[in-house]
């Protein structure tokens, strides 16, 4: 094992993380001073919270990328099962809290979470632990991911949070090829899955599917925020006006969470949105090789895991904000505003980082 190149690994996926929060802080703060100047009185409400959840986050980073990545392989079944029970509570009196006609949060004191985040990294733990160490023959095995992703996704698309669904199911799909699950088994899994997500979807999903369709058709009502959106692009151009330089926003709602990335078009115009999109392709392409050398199977499926959950999150969020797909609800990872989404990402990038750290003789 070379030391240098180790130091070098590391710092460089830490740099980047870091780096991509960073713009996040300062997109988060030319993005939302308006809605919190009107909403809050206080022009700084939203990038102050941020900005301790990023701090905090960054310390979970540091700390669980001195956390031998083995100890979650041992506690892989009771916070895979914990994360359920946190899905279940979204539904429960008291422990659930409803905005926006969904039920996505808990809430324990002065505490609030989002349960689908910590119950995404159960998922991925149980799929890695399960194909590491072969806890049941090949069909048992095989139904049993099945479940555990089924009803995962089941319980979120319920809450209803039908986008974090989807990427879910996903994600975990994506994971369960990569451990060598059975291609066949898996297309029957989403053949059969579609029609059970059709007959359940609500009445706005399905105006966001028609709003998807054609926008300008539905843009006074459900295609409104779409609409918002293609704007802030043109409005943009390459260059863009400027970081905070974007006044109009053309109405648009959700600018500081799920649309963040038409913020970025309108002030860093094309220009923008191509360095971002760069950096999440770097930050991912750069962990994936590394990982592909990884020789312990644990930690090659758990890191890659990771990255897939990064990056399908990052790929159906910019996809919305684009056209390219419906609306989803799916922020934008370590640049929208939300606390558990960020102390999520960077706690398992700290865990990343000791992957690659452990396993530096062959990454």
């Amino acid at each position: 094992m070379n030391p240098g190149s180790e130091l070098k690994t590391n710092y460089v996926l830490f740099f980047l993380v870091i780096l991509l929060a960073g713009l996040g802080l300062n997109i988060l703060l030319a993005s939302s001073s308006y809605v919190a100047s009107i909403s809050y009185g206080d022009q700084y409400f939203f990038i102050k919270k941020q900005v301790v959840f990023v701090l905090t986050g960054a310390i979970l980073m540091i700390t669980f990328s001195q956390v031998p990545y083995h100890f979650w392989e041992k506690i892989s079944w009771p916070l895979f099962l914990f994360s359920v029970v946190l899905l279940i509570l979204v539904f429960i009196p008291g422990f659930g809290r409803e905005a926006g006609g969904s039920r996505r949060w808990i809430t324990i004191g002065n505490i609030s979470m989002q349960p689908s985040d910590p119950a995404r990294f159960g998922l991925l733990l149980i799929i890695s632990r399960m194909y590491t160490h072969g806890e049941s023959g090949g069909t048992v095995k095989n139904i049993l991911l099945l479940v555990f992703t089924g009803i995962t996704a089941l319980l979120i698309k319920i809450e209803p949070d039908l986008g974090t669904a989807i990427q879910s199911a996903l994600f975990a799909s994506l994971l369960l090829l990569m451990a060598g699950y059975s291609v066949v088994i898996l297309a029957f899994f989403f053949i059969l899955g579609i029609p059970v997500m059709l007959f359940t979807m609500s009445a706005y999903q399905w105006d966001r599917i028609l709003a998807f369709l054609n926008p300008y058709k539905y843009r006074f009502d459900s295609a409104f925020q779409l609409i918002a959106s293609y704007k802030s692009f043109l409005t943009g151009g390459f260059w863009g006006q400027g970081l905070g330089g974007g006044l109009h926003r053309h109405n648009l709602q959700a600018r500081h969470t799920d649309f963040i990335l038409a913020v970025v078009a309108e002030d860093l115009g094309t220009a923008g949105i191509i360095a971002i999109l760069l950096l999440y392709l770097f930050i991912s392409a750069y962990a994936l090789l590394k990982l592909a050398k990884i020789q312990d199977k644990f930690g090659r499926l758990m890191g890659t895991g990771i990255i897939l959950l990064f990056s399908t999150q990052s790929i159906m969020n910019i996809a919305v904000v684009m056209g390219l797909l419906p609306t989803t609800g799916i922020n934008l990872p370590l640049i929208s505003y939300g606390g558990t989404s960020v102390l999520s990402y960077l706690a398992m990038f700290g865990i990343l980082l000791n992957i690659l750290k452990t396993n530096q003789g062959n990454a």
